[in-house]
């Protein structure tokens, strides 16, 4: 089987967007064989795992999906970088040092949602128990608040 193929392309990367959950997007500058053999032992490293496509095959798949308004933000060489183990915190200031010489961060994809990086500033990690933690504090003290509200207004309304 030709690996270099673009059938072959096009169903690795069917594959890993029905696999990974979540993942990253950078647009990647063309590297000599040394420097991608040194971003790959990187990325292994780091318990990373990748996704390299061609700019055609992605837009091809991109065309016939959910994902139609993305493809203006495809204009290079993609890489798709997600984590090897689902239960571990992404920590995105080490992602970002690891791969910031050769790639710029595009988006991310998080449950069939493509999220910005202008929406990912304000996360410092991406850790899935902890932001829905999070969450449900915020949101068990809102309903704590608005519950000590309405039984003050019920007990000045029957005074």
């Amino acid at each position: 089987m030709d690996f270099n193929s673009k059938d072959y392309q096009n169903i690795k990367l069917k594959n890993f967007f029905k696999t990974n959950g979540f993942f990253l997007w950078f647009h990647s500058a063309k590297l000599d064989s040394n420097k991608w053999i040194q971003m790959e032992q990187n990325l292994k490293k780091s318990k990373l795992n990748y996704s390299k496509v061609l700019n055609g095959v992605t837009l091809k798949l991109f065309k016939n999906s959910i994902f139609t308004n993305i493809s203006p933000i495809i204009c290079s060489f993609v890489l798709f970088v997600g984590s090897n183990f689902k239960m571990t915190a992404l920590q995105f200031s080490s992602v970002e040092k690891h791969l910031n010489p050769s790639f710029k961060l595009i988006s991310a994809k998080l449950n069939n949602r493509i999220y910005s990086t202008s929406q990912l500033k304000g996360l410092p990690e991406f850790s899935y128990r902890k932001n829905m933690f999070g969450l449900y504090n915020a949101l068990d003290q809102h309903l704590k608040t608005s519950y000590l509200l309405t039984i003050t207004k019920k007990k000045i309304a029957s005074k």
